[in-house]
């Protein structure tokens, strides 16, 4: 049932054709322990039974409302066309795909009370696969309490971005940095958070706030190579460019953006070039490393593999139940590993 007091939140929900995963986004955030919110679906042309499915939810609750687009803008957009419509004093970002904790709204909006320098609330996601197995979690490396700039940078940089599904932004910070630039997409995310950390606090909880499901659909899992390291590059020039920051902080940023992408490259060529036999892989990825960093020793060995897996293809059968059952494992100690340090919260 809505409430008679003024909705401080809009959680914001961007979809395109899942309908039933929507669903249960539109039903987390509903769940959610502090009712004073929107919920605002910004639907991408769907042309299926999203309309119907999302009225019915209106009908039996006026916290949630509907927009359709004529036709598809593509995520980036929509995700801007939504925050563009926000009113309240606090928004929040949901992916169609993935789901809130019920206690996500009243612990951020506790948590930046007592916090008024902070500009966002950023609570710890779990990203399961579609078995429900835990794959990793977001703010694992990360300090709890106050960051301040530019350590909530180099923190993206280094330990992982605190993905957006539990993070809760003052929407005064769109005055100052702006919405999300459709150009450097599928960074988009990265680059938003790091020009809000640039300059200003954040709170951290290490507390479980999202769900994430990686899946095949997902938008992360269809990320292109070249876009990925092209947006990444475009972040790193403007950092590595910021006089405002010190020599040891551009260096840090620099050694961390070789990591992440050398780390983009190996991940590649397993899932694609490996997995699908896809040559063109490859070559973008040999290129990429020739072109960016030069060939080190571990870039010809992950090269000179993939090639041989494409070639020979018992060599490629073992490579896959080799690396099949060593991700295997690695998840199940992982799971057990996230779930010991989430026990506490769950009780």
């Amino acid at each position: 049932m809505a409430s008679m007091k003024e909705p401080l939140i809009t959680t914001i929900i961007p979809t395109y054709r899942r309908p039933e995963l929507l669903r249960k986004a539109i039903q987390s955030v509903l769940n959610q322990t502090f009712p004073h919110f929107l919920i605002y679906v910004c639907d991408n042309a769907s042309g299926d039974e999203t309309a119907s499915d999302v009225s019915e939810f209106s009908r039996g609750d006026s916290r949630v409302k509907y927009f359709c687009h004529s036709r598809n803008i593509e995520a980036i957009p929509n995700f801007n066309f939504g925050m563009r419509q926000v009113k309240t004093p606090f928004f929040s970002l949901l992916a169609d795909d993935n789901t809130l904790l019920p206690d996500f709204f009243k612990d951020a909006i506790e948590a930046l009370e007592s916090n008024p320098e902070a500009v966002l609330f950023a609570g710890q996601t779990i990203k399961i696969d579609d078995k429900g197995q835990i794959i990793s979690s977001s703010l694992v490396k990360w300090p709890s309490g106050p960051v301040f700039p530019p350590d909530g940078l180099i923190n993206i940089w280094e330990k992982r971005l605190p993905t957006w599904e539990s993070v809760l932004f003052r929407t005064e910070i769109l005055k100052t940095v702006g919405f999300l630039d459709p150009s450097l997409n599928p960074s988009t995310d990265q680059d938003f958070m790091m020009r809000i950390t640039r300059k200003y606090m954040i709170y951290i909880s290490k507390k479980p706030y999202a769900i994430f499901l990686r899946h095949e659909q997902s938008w992360g899992f269809n990320r292109q190579l070249m876009g990925v390291v092209s947006s990444r590059k475009k972040m790193a020039e403007r950092y590595l460019h910021d006089e405002g920051l010190s020599d040891s902080v551009r260096n840090r940023i620099r050694k961390a953006y070789v990591k992440l992408i050398r780390k983009s490259i190996n991940n590649e060529l397993y899932k694609h070039g490996i997995m699908k036999n896809n040559s063109s892989v490859i070559r973008e990825a040999a290129s990429i490393l020739k072109n960016e960093f030069g060939f080190s020793f571990k870039a010809r060995r992950a090269i000179f593999v993939a090639k041989l897996a494409q070639q020979h293809e018992i060599l490629r059968k073992f490579i896959l139940s080799y690396t099949s059952r060593y991700v295997q494992t690695k998840r199940k100690v992982f799971n057990l590993l996230t779930k010991l340090r989430i026990k506490k919260y769950l009780n």
